[in-house]
């Protein structure tokens, strides 16, 4: 019993640990400041690994902390952009590539 009960939290605190990171070392082909007429901006990726790797991710305004952080967000996904860092970007709910919240620039 009390090995059903420790494999049972190992795996909740394995998935609370890993869940979240859509993508890492991604390079943005595409950025733009809406998609669809919604209140988002939109990344178009190449490379990296995740769930989200080689795909689209939209960053929700709705989903972000403040107005404030949204714009950081955007600020840091142009910089890289213009610059050809890589990014990782992350979602604090769940891995859909429809409502990250954070990004953030690789400078290694």
């Amino acid at each position: 019993m009390n090995k059903i009960i420790c494999l049972i939290i190992l795996l909740f605190f394995s998935q609370q640990v890993t869940s979240g990171e859509l993508v890492r070392g991604a390079t943005i082909i595409e950025i733009a400041s809406s998609s669809s007429n919604q209140d988002v901006f939109y990344l178009s990726l190449s490379g990296g690994t995740g769930p989200c790797a080689g795909k689209s991710i939209l960053f929700p305004a709705s989903k972000s902390q403040s107005k404030e952080s949204y714009n950081q967000a955007f600020s840091i996904a142009l910089a890289a952009a213009a610059s050809g860092k890589k990014i990782r970007a992350h979602n604090y709910e769940d891995d859909s590539c429809r409502e990250a919240n954070f990004i953030g620039m690789l400078t290694q």
